[in-house]
């Protein structure tokens, strides 16, 4: 496996059901993430990706939305920096980044920066993240830069995915969602479309390492064929 997508999924729940605020949901989120990278390390993957927010998670209101923001650029600034730093990890995040806050962004921009010249293993972030809306910006940019050149040739997917936020990265083997629910919710619903899917009912701050092993060892076992006749 060289790229593994993770819908983390449940953070909330995971609160309410110990009585505790939903925040402290996502706090315990973010430590699984640590857990994640390194288990992704340790499986030797190329590249692993976190569905962390959503661009439909903006419905849940300012006061949630900014606790999580918070949650987070105290994850990016404790937690990945210095793993970037250590293991040379190179990151990436994707998404909608203006609709961040100022604060926010200025801790991204810190993230990447210090992963400038990396060449460790990839981890991508998708932030204000929406498939669809993803898609919509890619074609919108290849349309405009079609109508510059006059060009009218049919559109393939290879040019749209040039323009996909994901551009210049391996598209996931494999897409685990954790929390109990069957479906990507938004979550790079072209670049997925090969994948091998795994769902889980436990809530994502639950996650372990032996996981992602686990999941890693099952992928190992599936013959995958795109379409092709098995040989």
């Amino acid at each position: 496996m060289r790229h593994l997508g993770i819908i983390m999924d449940g953070n909330g729940r995971w609160a309410v059901s110990r009585g505790q605020e939903r925040l402290s949901g996502h706090a315990e989120g973010a430590k699984a993430v640590a857990r994640a990278i390194e288990a992704a390390l340790e499986c030797r993957l190329e590249c692993i990706t976190f569905y962390a927010f959503s661009t439909e998670n903006f419905k849940r209101g300012v006061q949630e939305t900014l606790g999580i923001f918070s949650v987070l650029a105290g994850f990016l600034e404790n937690t990945l920096l210095p793993l970037v730093k250590e293991k040379k990890l190179r990151v990436r995040f994707i998404g909608d980044l203006k609709r961040l806050t100022p604060e926010l962004l200025e801790t991204l921009s810190k993230v990447n920066v210090a992963g400038l010249n990396n060449t460790g293993m990839t981890v991508v972030i998708a932030l204000a993240y929406g498939g669809r809306e993803e898609i919509a910006t890619a074609f919108n940019m290849l349309l405009e830069r079609r109508l510059i050149n006059l060009d009218a040739s049919p559109i393939t997917y290879d040019e749209i995915s040039r323009y996909l936020y994901t551009a210049g990265l391996p598209e996931p083997d494999a897409v685990v969602r954790f929390g109990g629910y069957k479906r990507l919710s938004n979550f790079l619903p072209l670049q997925s479309a090969y994948s091998e899917f795994f769902f889980t009912e436990k809530l994502w701050p639950d996650f372990q390492k032996e996981d992602l092993y686990k999941i890693c060892a099952e992928y190992q076992k599936i013959k995958r064929n795109f379409g092709d006749i098995p040989k």
